[in-house]
C-alpha cells in the first residue's frame, strides 16, 4: 500500500467515512510505516484542536497558536494564492 492512498484512506476514518480499505489492512500499514504513524498523530491533533475551537471560529490568536504547535508557519509550502500544498 502507499502511503498516499493510506492516508487518504485515515482521513477518511477520521472524518466518519468508509475508508474504502480493510481496516486490518491499513492498521498493519500504519503500525510498519513511521511516517504515516506520525501523519495520523498530528492529523488527530489537528482535529482535536479544531473541536476545541470557538462556535464562531477561531480567532488568530488561537489560529496562530495552532500553526505554531503544529510545526509554524511553513509559508514556502502554499501553493500561490491557495491552500497549503498536501503532502502525499
Amino acid at each position: 500500500m502507499r502511503c498516499a492512498q493510506c492516508r487518504t484512506a485515515l482521513s477518511a476514518r477520521l472524518d466518519g467515512e468508509p475508508s474504502g480499505l480493510p481496516e486490518v489492512r491499513l492498521d498493519k500499514h500504519v503500525a510498519r510505516c513511521h511516517g504515516c504513524r506520525e501523519w495520523l498523530a498530528r492529523a488527530e491533533q489537528l482535529r482535536g484542536l479544531v473541536r476545541a475551537g470557538t462556535a464562531d471560529g477561531p480567532s488568530p490568536e488561537w489560529s496562530a497558536r495552532l500553526l505554531a504547535g503544529l510545526g509554524g508557519d511553513r509559508s514556502g509550502d502554499r501553493a500561490p494564492n491557495g491552500p497549503r500544498a498536501v503532502e502525499g
